[in-house]
């Protein structure tokens, strides 16, 4: 699949998934904001838990939030966490370097000959890493769903309003007839 076929896709689910729902456009704003957020936190597959759960708390609309969590994935683990790790670096005074870091999880992944040593070599190794990239994640996950927020806001409101406006121009012209 190209690049203009995965865009094409992605503005045929933000026209028909996100900016058409029967809802506020508050309500649909906030849910896609709450979804952006959790898709930043480091906590794969507890996301969609995290969405339903901040949407219910928040009274946002938990359907067009849900889809966002997949922004982090296995493929964008790097682009995704990566910049949030270092700013929670930066943030924390963290002072642990990227080759620090992946020797790290090579000492975690040469644990014990037992499964749960590995696990417990892992936690271990990753242990000093997570502070920063919490921190990061959290801050990034805010202010990326700020923006989602107030440019989802705009979009359902600017995309209802034109509706309204075809509407009563065409209820205008049969009147006229």
């Amino acid at each position: 699949m190209t690049l203009r076929d995965r865009l094409a896709r992605l503005k045929q689910f933000l026209a028909h998934r996100v900016l058409h729902v029967d809802d506020t456009p508050h309500r649909i704003a906030l849910g896609v904001a709450i979804g952006v957020f959790a898709a930043w936190l480091p906590a794969m597959g507890l996301q969609v838990l995290v969405v339903l759960a901040l949407a219910t708390l928040l009274r946002a609309n938990k359907v067009v939030g849900l889809p966002f969590v997949w922004i982090s994935n296995p493929l964008t683990f790097v682009p995704v966490y990566l910049p949030s790790y270092l700013l929670g670096s930066y943030l924390l005074g963290s002072r642990v370097s990227m080759h620090e870091f992946r020797a790290a999880i090579a000492r975690g992944m040469s644990g014990s000959g037992t499964w749960w040593g590995h696990v417990q070599a892992w936690w271990q190794a990753v242990a000093p890493f997570l502070a920063p990239l919490w921190v990061g994640s959290i801050l990034v996950g805010l202010v990326l769903g700020a923006i989602a927020y107030a440019l989802v806001y705009y979009l359902v409101a600017t995309v209802r309003r034109r509706r309204d406006h075809r509407f009563l121009r065409s209820q205008q012209r049969h009147e006229v007839r």
